[in-house]
């Protein structure tokens, strides 16, 4: 009877334990980690061992594979009768995995070879219980996922135990180890490594067999395309601040310690790593190297985030390195469909409704049952997807090995540019800017009669923006488009798509709900300040003719105090400011608020509006701290003047921070000269710590 039948029997019979007593208390001491217990348990009742011991099927020699410890798992093995220890060996849980299966969980290989010692000793194997299957070496046999244990140990990027499987098979001349890297669905190993992330032994595989990163998953996917679907394993993908940038730089690029003591190097040498060769027993170079790797390793251990930092970059250099192998051997790109097609310029017809063209466009689609461009999805090579990800180190890659894939087109006459404009990667437009073809990619046009153009005003594929308020979102959409109309020939910008649009028609249609919140945030925002402004304006005029101290026959008590005069400027300036601000509110009421009156004018009164009305804030606090100086009669230099201006400043410096967007007006050059000078710093350390 198995233990689907004893259950329903159970529930037949109205019991309520599915295991006995002596189950049960196996069962706690194996989850305290208790192996003595665990063995004493089983030592009492033998048949146990092969019972099953949980709801997923396992047995207890399943269980003992969590101990790690191979003494036990012999141990358990002895205990089984010899004429069962083969059944022992290859039955399988609900999964069908054996403890074969369950061992490349193990960090210590001896548990595998406990395994292959007692499947030795039992050779020639019973045949009647060999199922048609599994025939074999037990190493051979598959789950019912149809996974060998090697596949497992690749799966879950247990690359030691994997290695450890290769040399046993390669040792005992047990076939073509390459027949393990597949499973029944022809599902390869080194796509489950890529998608896990486990890019060591993704580049093990590599070079164990190179086919492997031609072959196609059930979707058509490659591996290459697999990594250009992932941009948060490359660094261009990774955001840091400027202490934590200096920190990923300085830490040591070497990989010295992948699994316990071994040593893998794979970062240094990329040239080997291309040809297949990793040397495996590298030590650094100098004394200096070591010196530093000493002081980053004793750092990550007692700093968590020093640590998670580090085996963040090497998942990234990783995942690099893996690019640079997977790139030499990719040649989708050379199925291309630039057939060369006369170019027409399709007129615009009458103008019309925006609102009312977007209904007729929507019943168009909406008619449309097929999508045309997700039909298309999987034919798109690693260097489109990359591009469409922003996956810069890809990119650049493929670019650098294989040149002539710039040219590349899809079946429905898209290039690189084309990907990487529809999806507002800014950054691999400026690395297509620098290259010489970049004329041929401006004068593609796709299937659907679509120009770069069309494709920067189109909205299919915005992900929003990290700026403050949907005003600054529109502006940077704008730019966006400015900047590409820049390159694109004059005659395109009157081409029409299938739909009768030129490129301006699309960005209207396609950004007037984004132009209605802009227009209602903006007014919000403007009359919300224009208040304030105001207020400020009637305190500041009144504080003018309150004179702090009281005046002798019209002439203030304190006229000679440089105090007095401080508090004279800065009330001056707040009111000239304030009144400034009012009226930069007030012209972006009275505007019209059009489309590309988003683009310059509107954005800048309104970060001018802020900027004004933030400094009448301040000089506002600094003329109240004066009129405190003055009015209480406290000296200049004494702790408590300091104590009232901090006072004073603390208001300003909580509006500065959760309301003032100036740093929009400068954004763009402020991270450029960061980026200069995070490379400067970074330059000059390493020359220091390095010589």
């Amino acid at each position: 009877m198995n233990v689907m039948e004893r259950k329903l029997e159970i529930e037949r019979m109205g019991e309520t334990s599915l295991f006995d007593d002596k189950m049960k208390d196996a069962q706690k001491a194996a989850m305290r980690n208790q192996w003595q217990e665990f063995k004493k348990i089983m030592k009492e009742d033998k048949k146990n061992l092969l019972e099953w011991f949980d709801l997923f099927g396992n047995t207890a020699l399943h269980v003992a594979t969590r101990s790690n410890n191979p003494q036990l798992l012999k141990e358990l093995l002895e205990m089984v009768p010899k004429e069962e220890r083969w059944q022992a060996l290859c039955k399988g849980n609900r999964e069908g995995n054996t403890i074969l299966h369950d061992i490349v969980f193990c960090k210590k290989v001896k548990m595998a070879d406990v395994v292959f010692e007692f499947e030795k000793d039992l050779q020639p194997w019973p045949k009647e219980e060999v199922s048609e299957q599994n025939k074999g070496s037990l190493i051979e046999f598959t789950n019912h996922k149809g996974e060998t244990p090697l596949f497992r140990a690749a799966k879950y990027g247990k690359l030691k135990m994997l290695k450890h499987m290769a040399k046993y098979i390669a040792i005992h001349d047990l076939g073509d180890i390459r027949n393990h890297f597949h499973r029944a669905d022809n599902y390869s190993a080194l796509h489950a490594s890529v998608i896990a992330q486990y890019f060591d032994v993704a580049l093990w595989l590599v070079r164990i067999d190179k086919e492997l990163a031609t072959e196609k998953n059930q979707k058509g996917f490659t591996c290459l395309q697999l990594l250009s679907k992932m941009p948060q394993v490359f660094r261009s993908h990774t955001p840091m601040g400027l202490v934590k940038s200096l920190i990923y730089h300085l830490l040591p690029d070497e990989g010295y310690e992948i699994e316990d003591d071994e040593s893998l190097h794979l970062f240094k040498h990329k040239r080997d790593l291309e040809n297949g060769k990793i040397d495996e027993r590298r030590i650094p170079k100098s004394a200096i190297s070591k010196i530093n790797y000493g002081f980053w390793k004793r750092f990550a251990k007692e700093f968590d985030g020093i640590d998670q930092m580090w085996k963040q970059k090497k998942k990234h250099m990783l995942a690099e390195c893996l690019a640079d192998i997977l790139v030499q051997m990719d040649l989708s790109w050379q199925i291309s469909y630039n057939d060369y097609k006369k170019t027409l310029i399709v007129m615009p017809p009458l103008p019309f409704n925006v609102a009312k063209r977007r209904k007729q466009i929507e019943c168009k689609r909406q008619e449309s049952q097929v999508n045309f461009e997700e039909s298309l999805t999987y034919s798109y090579t690693p260097l489109l997807l990359a591009a469409s990800f922003g996956i810069v180190e890809i990119v650049e890659k493929i670019l650098h090995m294989t040149p002539g894939a710039i040219c590349h087109v899809t079946k429905d006459g898209q290039n690189v540019l084309h990907m990487a404009i529809k999806h507002r990667q800014k950054e691999i437009f400026r690395i297509l800017k620098r290259k010489k073809a970049l004329k041929a990619l401006v004068a593609r046009i796709t299937e659907e009669g679509r120009t770069i153009l069309h494709q920067v005003a189109r909205m299919d594929y915005y992900k929003g923006s990290h700026l403050a308020g949907v005003a600054f979102q529109l502006q940077d959409e704008l730019r966006w488009y400015d900047k590409v109309r820049r390159i694109v020939p004059h005659h395109y910008y009157m081409h029409c798509d299938k739909d009768g649009q030129t490129a301006g028609d699309v960005l209207e249609l396609e950004h007037d709900e984004m132009l209605k919140n802009a227009q209602k945030w903006l007014k919000e925002t403007a009359q919300s300040c224009s208040t304030v402004a105001v207020l400020v304006a009637t305190v500041v005029f009144a504080a003018a003719y309150t004179i702090p101290g009281g005046t002798e026959g019209g002439t203030p008590v304190f006229l000679r105090s440089p105090v007095f005069l401080f508090f004279t400027v800065m009330d001056v300036v707040a009111l000239a400011t304030s009144l400034a601000s009012v009226v930069m509110f007030l012209s972006i009421l009275t505007s019209p608020c059009e489309l590309w009156d988003f683009h310059k004018s509107l954005p800048r009164k309104l970060n001018l509006g802020f900027a004004m009305l933030f400094f009448s804030l301040m000089t506002t606090m600094l003329a109240f701290s004066a009129t405190m100086l003055l009015t209480i009669r406290l000296e200049w230099k004494k702790w408590s003047s300091t104590l009232i201006y901090s006072a004073a400043f603390f208001p300003v410096t909580v509006f500065a921070i959760i309301q003032f967007p100036v740093y929009v007006m400068a954004e763009n050059s402020v991270k450029l000269l960061g980026k200069q000078v995070k490379k400067v710093w970074v330059v000059l350390i390493k020359c220091v710590m390095y010589g």
